[in-house]
Formats: C-alpha cells, structure tokens, sequence
C-alpha cells in the first residue's frame, strides 16, 4: 500500500463568508447585517496561517479597518484589544479629541461595567457610542469606523409579535430598530453584525429593515475540508485515514472543522486510524445535538444484489438514480408504497448505495419541534446544502406532515408541510435532493407532496417463481440449505408472509436449530407462525398501493384482473369493516 505523504499546503482561501460581507457593505451599502450558521466553526487565517473561530477571523479581516467592539447578553460590552477601547473612549469623552479627563474615563468604564448581565443598557451605551462616532466625524477628524458585533442575537431580539414579547424585550427591540434604521445611521460607515446560530430566533422586524443583510455562513465544502485536513497533516505526518484522507474528505460532509478537528486530534494522541465509522458517529452526533433524533445519516453496506427478487422494481429503481444524476431528467421525490413488511426502505438504502448518494433518514418530525418548526426547518436545510447528492428517506410519511388543505392542522404542522414542500419543489436541489417517501398508506398523504412526486412505485409480496427465488435464498444465506420438500412446505404454509415474516421465520429456525441443529422448517412452523392480525389491513394497504403505481406491469396478476372500480369498491368496503 503507497504511503500517505503530507503536502505542505498553506491555510485555505480567507472565508467565502467575509467575501459576501465585504459585497453587502461596500457594494449594497447595508449597514446591519444577520450572520446565521456555522457561527462556532473554524475558519481559515492566512496572516497566522492558522485556523479560528469566527470572532478571530473577523477581527483578523475586520480589525484595521474598524473600531471593533462585542456585546452579548450576559458578558455586556466588551473589546478586542485595549488600543481599541482607548480609542472608543478617547472618541467617546475627550473634551480636546485628545485627551480625556479621569473622572469622565472612570464613568465610561463604570457604564460598561453596568451593561453587564443588563442587555438594555448595554444597547444604550452602545448607540451612544455610534451618536459619538457621528459627531467626531461631522467636526472634521478621520477615524475608523465603529463595527459592532451582537453575539446571540436571538437572546437579545426574539422572535414574535410585539404582543408576544415581554415588556424588556419590547423596550431593546424598539430600541435597536429606531437606531439602526436611523437615516443617520444607515448613511454612515458604522457597521452592527448580529450573530446567531438561526434566523428564525432573531426577531423578524430586524431583518425586514431596508438597510438589513443576511448572510448564512454554510458548513465547510469538499474543498475547504480538504485543505484543513491537508493543513493539519503538515504536522501529523503519521495520521492515517480508513479509505485515505480523501475518502476522509467526502464522508465527512455534515461537519464543522470544529469536529473534524475533535477527530483528527483524537486519532493522533490515541495513534490509531481514523475509522470510517467514527465519522458517521461524529455526523450523527453533530445532527441529534441540533435537530434532536429525528435524523440520522446512513452509509448503507448492501446493494442492489443482496435484494432477492423484485426484478422488475430494481430495473426501474436503477433507471430513477440515473435519471436523477442529471437536473434535465431529474425527479424531485418519489413515493414508494406497499403493505407493511414488504421490504421498502431495504431496497431504496440498496439502490442509493449503489448510485453513491448518502442516506438521510427523517422520522417522528410531526409534533417533535412543535413550536420550533422554522428553526428546525432552517437548520435541516442548512445541513442538507452540506452534503452531496443524498436519498432523504422519510418512513410512513403520511404521518410525518400533517395535510396543509385540514382543518384539523395545527397551523405550526401546516407550516413546516409547506416548507417541507417548498424545498421538494427547489430548482437549487433537483438532481443534489431525492426524496423517497414510504408508506403504507398513500391515501392519506398530502396532495400537495403526491403532486412532488411524479414516480411512484408500489412494492408487493413477491409471487410464483420470484417468491420461490426469495424463499429458497432467506435460508440459504444463513446456512441452512431446504430439500425441495422442505422448501415446499414451507412455501404452502406461508402464502400470507411478508419479507420481514420470513426474516422472522429465518431467525426462529437459527433459534431452534441452537438447542436442536437437525431440525427441520416444518417442525418450526408447528411451533411458531406469523400472526395473521393484520391480514385485512395489508390487503387494504395492498389495494391502496395498486392506486398509487406508475408502472402497471408492476402490479400482481390478480390485480391487473380488477378494473378500478373493482379495486376503489373494494378499499371502501375494508375501511367499513376496519372501523366497525
């Protein structure tokens, strides 16, 4: 195996972030501007060669040519360095534009002192700081100007209606926006940065400012991991990488260069490798921390080969993948439909395998964020614009979104099932997003997202030959090989099974055959069969499916002999009996 070899790469291009901030300041002329995203990642410095979290990589672009100065609702006003709070108070209380008094230097320093833990007084002082700022440069003297950062914007604005906020709130909102929309201010070359992980928890009135900006500072790409990679290899020379550090690269889309970091640091002190494991743990990690357990990122280890059967749906599985490498061919979302057990998300995991698209699971979102659901939507788009091209399956997916078009609805669900269809709908994504939706009961998903999803493929117990085929091969690769009289019993005895009762079956023989290894299939179905409870409901979910299929020739024989109307009569006639 050839060695690894470190190159001796300097640190990246400066953050694409600073690019856009110096485009909306200097070109669009905005004076107030909302940095959301990857706010506590690391970003590139080229004058340390060295990489640093953002308030450094803004003080690194930003120092020389501002008077930079922080606040956040606990620590009050703060600076950067002590020449630039001699110069904000030299600009602040000199009586000369030289000099200023002692008595008038300690009362500047007892206000900041005072805007600790007290957010109001702390906007206060700072306005005061920007009215000070104007009069120096009205009366002649050239000065830099004041660039103020806001840490946790969300904590000082929140969101809501002024009917919703507490009277503080209020008093700072009312307060920031009277300033900042300040003709004064806005024609002048101060700067206000507020930072927050989402915008959707800084409240609205701010960002709908005229003079206001929003920049979303994305998760590093495949090209700035792989320079942080290749810069922290410089001094690592024995740090090996499972796949090589290219692979590396690519599975750890989804992470900050925070965490790669934790990685790399955590391979180099114990000496071993950097597994590929501990990058999806590390990804899944990042996405419970923000999105709770409702995604999971997958690297699915089988393919289209361990799928037994289904011939006909991976054929047209196959060409779905491929059509979706190309926006002009691409497909938004399909929906995959069946009775419970049928094998859905093992087949679609073995064909997004296969097309080298990474796996996002989404489940329990209904009702999970409720309250939360911009956030929640904002940061699974976020993560999302990560990663390369990627499967998003969403599990029965009729109870994932609550219908948009019921009354029943809360309004919060309506919304994130509008967002949820807005971003199936993105030009941006197509060919990059594939949605599969699964379900059992595609009746009842919403219009709107069935609309979104111009494939739908139903997926069936399989029959005759290929049953045969799936039966014989369950056993066979878990070492159990059935004479032809075996496999017949049990093919007659288990015409009702779906694939997972036949996994089921599968794992009772290996149970048995611990205590008794010569005993047959046969004797196991007389102990043990697969409860026929919901039978009926599968039957339903079956006919359902037959409704809901852009491939006829996919549909079971004893199907394609129903007319609709037979097929519709039927359903309905189940659904009476169900409820009874």
């Amino acid at each position: 195996m050839p060695t690894e070899t470190a190159t001796a790469a300097p640190v990246g291009q400066r953050a694409k972030f600073l690019d856009e901030l110096s485009e909306a300041y200097n070109l669009r002329r905005k004076s107030l501007m909302l940095l959301t995203g990857d706010v506590h990642g690391l970003f590139p410095s080229s004058a340390i060669d060295d990489f640093v979290s953002l308030e450094e990589a803004m003080r690194s672009e930003l120092g020389d040519k501002f008077n930079l100065v922080r606040v956040d609702i606990a620590s009050g006003v703060s600076f950067y360095d002590h020449d630039t709070e001699r110069e904000v108070i030299r600009i602040c209380e000199s009586t000369d534009g030289t000099e200023v008094p002692e008595s008038r230097r300690r009362l500047m320093k007892e206000l900041i002192e005072r805007s600790r833990h007290n957010p109001l007084s702390a906007l206060v002082l700072l306005r005061g700081m920007a009215d000070a700022f104007h009069r120096v440069r009205e009366a002649g003297e050239t000065i830099k100007p004041l660039c103020l950062v806001l840490q946790y914007a969300g904590a000082l604005f929140p969101a809501g209606n002024f009917s919703r906020l507490s009277e503080l709130d209020r008093q700072r909102l009312v307060l920031f926006l009277h300033w900042s929309n300040d003709p004064v201010f806005v024609g002048g070359p101060d700067l206000l940065l507020l930072i927050n992980t989402v915008k959707s928890e800084v409240n609205s009135k701010i960002t709908a400012l005229p003079a206001a900006d929003h920049i979303e500072i994305q998760l590093p790409g495949h090209d700035e991991r792989r320079d942080f990679v290749e810069w922290y290899r410089r001094d690592h020379e024995k740090l090996r990488f499972e796949g090589g550090w290219e692979k590396f690269c690519h599975d750890a889309a989804g992470l900050t260069l925070a965490s790669i970091k934790d990685l790399l640091e955590l391979a180099t002190r114990s000496k071993r490798r950097v597994e590929r494991g501990d990058v999806v743990k590390e990804v899944n990690r990042l996405l419970e921390a923000e999105l709770g357990e409702i995604i999971r990122i997958k690297y699915p280890k089988h393919g289209p080969d361990d799928v037994i059967g289904y011939h006909q749906t991976g054929e047209i599985f196959r060409t779905i993948f491929e059509r979706c490498e190309e926006e002009e061919t691409a497909v938004s979302a399909i929906l995959v439909s069946g009775p419970n057990g049928g094998g859905k998300t093992f087949q679609l995991e073995a064909h997004a395998s296969a097309s080298g698209r990474v796996v996002v699971e989404l489940a329990g979102i209904r009702g999970a964020f409720f309250g939360e659901t911009d956030k929640f939507f904002e940061l699974l788009r976020w993560h999302i614009a990560t990663f390369g091209k990627i499967l998003i399956l969403v599990d029965e997916a009729h109870t994932a979104f609550g219908s948009i078009h019921s009354g029943e609805t809360h309004k919060t669900e309506k919304r994130l099932s509008g967002n949820i269809i807005k971003m199936m709908g993105d030009p941006s994504f197509l060919g990059k997003v594939l949605w599969g939706l699964m379900t059992s009961r595609p009746d009842e998903l919403d219009p709107d997202i069935k609309s979104r999803s111009p494939i739908q493929v139903p997926i069936f117990d399989l029959e005759g030959e290929e049953r045969w085929e799936f039966v014989t091969e369950m056993f066979r690769r878990k070492g159990i090989d059935l004479d032809e009289e075996e496999i017949e019993t049990v093919f007659s005895e288990t015409d009702y099974y779906s694939a997972r009762d036949y996994r089921n079956l599968v794992a009772e023989m290996l149970a048995s055959r611990r205590k008794h290894p010569e005993i047959r299939a046969s004797e196991v179905l007389e102990g043990w069969q697969a409860s026929r409870s919901i039978e009926r409901e599968r039957e339903l979910q079956e006919l359902i499916a037959a409704l809901h299929c852009s491939y006829p020739r996919l549909l079971p024989q004893r199907i394609q002999e129903m007319s609709e109307k037979e097929i519709v009569e039927r359903v309905e006639k189940i659904k009476w009996m169900l409820q009874r």
